[in-house]
């Protein structure tokens, strides 16, 4: 049969292509709203995840911000955690900032620290949910887990996982070294070993000041182990560590390095 002079075939055909190409329109239309819709979404997300990575940044250097300058990015903080994408190093500078702000509570003693310090522990385990090869934040887990519970043996994993990530990271050692230092007697041999270890690349990196303050602090208990691990160190580090803890009051023993004449008030 024919219509118009056509087949009932070439009039079906006919209207197959014409809703292909409808159908093909439609697909395009809807993939390109779909392309807007993203972009808009994701350039809302960059305008709110830069100031955020910035400031971690600047924290991280030891940058010095007004309390009142952190505080003020809370409310950026909770939102940028509760969206549905997972944001690698986002999260990770909102756990940064969140410790910052809870290490500021915590040397004002103003605030509720347990509610700072939930919210820390959460922040972290999101951050490291998202993206697990981050030394720094398993390093804080172990701390704030300690914080709040006590130690236990079984959050020693966080460490071991922190110094398998991390074992040269300068910044990261400088949290994790006193931390490790504090219980170094319930320490296993291999985290014992490399926690002596990481104080002497400490001093051989450069960080003397801090090196010297981490053995008058946690790690005066254990100075003879410390102290003889330095054996590798470079001359000039060890020369100037000695000296510099002889002004501090501390005549120790440096390998390689004469012991000072012990003054008259010592």
């Amino acid at each position: 049969m024919k219509a118009n002079g056509l087949s009932s075939d070439s009039l079906s055909a006919r209207v197959a292509v014409k809703l292909g190409l409808d159908a093909a329109r439609l697909f395009a239309v809807a993939l390109g709203c779909a392309a807007i819709a993203w972009g808009a979404y994701t350039c809302s997300n960059f305008w709110r995840h830069t100031p955020i990575e910035r400031i971690a940044g600047h924290v991280i250097a030891g940058d010095p911000f007004k309390t009142r300058q952190l505080t003020d990015l809370s409310p950026t903080l909770d939102m940028v955690e509760h969206e549905p994408l997972c944001s690698p190093d986002t999260l990770h500078s909102v756990a940064v900032l969140r410790l910052r702000l809870l290490e500021i509570a915590m040397d004002e003693g103003e605030g509720s620290i347990d509610a700072q310090m939930q919210t820390v522990r959460d922040s972290v385990r999101r951050s490291i949910a998202c993206a697990p090869a981050d030394p720094f934040l398993w390093t804080v887990l172990y701390w704030v887990e300690t914080a709040q519970n006590g130690f236990r043996p079984e959050y020693l994993a966080y460490l071991r996982l922190s110094y398998r990530l991390g074992p040269n990271e300068g910044w990261v050692a400088l949290k994790r070294n006193p931390l490790t230092l504090a219980v170094f007697n319930r320490l296993p041999p291999d985290l014992a070993e490399m926690t002596v270890a990481e104080f002497a690349s400490l001093l051989n990196s450069g960080f003397d000041s801090e090196t010297a303050e981490i053995l008058e602090g946690p790690g005066w208990k254990v100075r003879d182990r410390l102290l003889s691990g330095l054996k590798d160190v470079r001359e000039s580090d060890r020369q100037i560590f000695a000296k510099m803890l002889y002004r501090n009051g501390y005549n120790v023993s440096v390998p390689g390095v004469k012991l000072a004449d012990p003054r008259p008030w010592d």
